[in-house]
């Protein structure tokens, strides 16, 4: 008995080193998003029961002096009035035409929490290293607007890629 609690105390000292060293290895990288609803379609089912569609187009700019804009199509399905299903994908174009798109859902919790996850799953050859990425966010909504706080764990190489994109 004794033997196997030195292996589980061994095998969780294991994964908090290698957890400790990949938040050593990756940076926060921020971004500020805010943009406007543009376009929205909804299908009526019944009374409580719908699918929406909404387009937002907005600009952005990060914590390493990056800017530019960016466009969004959300879909999120109501049933009883409770978020059904709610996905979203998001294309991001920095001021030096670099690109990359990101890919997320939330649930019925994180709908009413205004929180949610996103990652990159395409991005221009200038900055590949970010796919993969995993990033939080917080969203607010003040009328058709909505002001999103982003943060991502990024490694050192794609911090310097984001980086050179300014220069």
């Amino acid at each position: 008995m004794i033997l196997i609690l030195k292996k589980k105390k061994y095998l969780v000292l294991i994964i908090l080193i290698l957890f400790s060293t990949f938040n050593l290895f990756s940076k926060d990288y921020l971004i500020n998003f805010q943009a406007k609803v543009v376009n929205t379609d909804k299908h009526n089912y019944s009374e409580g029961n719908n699918f929406n569609l909404l387009k937002l187009d907005g600009s952005f700019t990060d914590n390493l002096g990056n800017y530019g804009n960016w466009n969004a199509l959300a879909s999120f399905e109501l049933h009883n009035n409770k978020i059904k299903q709610h996905f979203f994908s998001a294309e991001i174009i920095f001021q030096n035409e670099s690109k990359m798109y990101v890919q997320g859902s939330r649930n019925s919790k994180e709908f009413e929490q205004g929180t949610g996850t996103f990652t990159v799953n395409a991005a221009s050859k200038e900055i590949k290293e970010l796919v993969g990425t995993k990033c939080i966010y917080a969203i607010n909504f003040f009328k058709s607007t909505s002001f999103t706080n982003t943060k991502c764990k990024v490694s050192d190489i794609a911090l310097e890629r984001l980086q050179l994109i300014k220069q």
